[in-house]
């Protein structure tokens, strides 16, 4: 045992005297070491009091005077300036000197960056984004961040866009997007906002509004329809005959939706027939002139009108 202890402290000194050949020596006319931040640690001396970086920078240089160059190359790897790409590392850098070309850069991007944020209805201040520059972060990366932050309430831009486009495909299936999808919109428009397109999830809207319905429906929404679209020659003729407006009719209405049967669908026809024995349609100026048209030619059946 005692040879195997005298072997590994053999061996350990012998790679101490390695590593020390190879550390830099103190400059005997200066007493000073030489230049320890050449090469890839070229940029510490103007760094090593940063409050963002320093302290890292520090332990590393520490490491470097004590002669572990292993133990200041892992430090290195694992520090966040080291993880920076160059240029990021650039950047920090002028912005430290505060140099005119740093601040011209940075006009330059930020305009573009605006630009893209604005067009998806993204917003971020200037402190923020500047953050993202000195940092080296790409335009899709900060896009990607600012988009998790997209609600209907606040939404603009391409956002609002879809948003309203939505909406409007959640109406004309008999559905308000806000209330009946209310758990899902804001993941929706942030999804679009990434690159999926809308008309995924007008069709996750179609879906919801066939269950229930006739297989022939179902198809057409499935084409892309919707329900306004495949009930509108019935809606029509209903709102005509009871005096409303389209938009009245609910595309819930059990009497409109029964114009589609499981087998087939009514014929208009038939349809005006059976909103005529609705209860609404009695209070209308159609019910009351029928009725005096009957009266009228029963009278003259009897011969007391002209």
């Amino acid at each position: 045992m005692a040879e195997m202890d005298e072997r590994t402290q053999a061996a350990a000194k012998k790679a101490a005297e390695g590593i020390a050949t190879t550390m830099p020596k103190v400059n005997p006319k200066t007493g000073q070491l030489p230049d320890l931040f050449t090469g890839k640690f070229g940029v510490f001396e103007v760094l090593i009091d940063d409050p963002v970086y320093g302290e890292e920078l520090r332990a590393i240089k520490a490491a470097l005077e004590a002669g572990n160059t292993a133990l200041a190359d892992d430090l290195w790897n694992r520090s966040k300036w080291g993880r920076l790409d160059s240029d990021a590392q650039q950047a920090y850098l002028m912005r430290l000197e505060n140099s005119d070309l740093y601040k011209e850069r940075l006009k330059s991007w930020m305009i573009g960056i605006k630009r893209a944020l604005l067009q998806r209805g993204l917003k971020a201040d200037d402190k923020t984004l500047e953050d993202y520059y000195i940092r080296g972060i790409d335009d899709l990366t900060i896009i990607d961040e600012l988009t998790s932050g997209i609600t209907a309430k606040g939404a603009a831009g391409e956002a609002a866009d879809a948003l309203s486009d939505l909406r409007t495909t959640a109406r004309n299936n008999g559905f308000s997007l806000e209330k009946d999808f209310a758990g899902q919109v804001d993941g929706w428009l942030q999804r679009i906002s990434r690159g999926e397109s809308v008309e995924d999830f007008k069709r996750l809207i179609r879906a919801q509004a066939k269950l229930g319905l006739p297989e022939k429906v179902g198809t057409l929404l499935d084409e892309g329809l919707d329900l306004a679209n495949v009930f509108q020659p019935y809606r029509t003729r209903m709102a005509n005959l009871l005096e409303l407006t389209p938009d009245a009719i609910s595309l819930d209405d059990p009497l409109l939706r029964s114009a589609y049967a499981q087998d087939k669908e009514m014929s208009l026809y038939d349809f005006q027939r059976a909103v005529r024995k609705d209860p609404r349609w009695q209070y209308t100026d159609n019910a009351r002139e029928d009725v005096s048209n009957v009266a009228l030619s029963v009278l003259r059946d009897f011969g007391f009108q002209g």
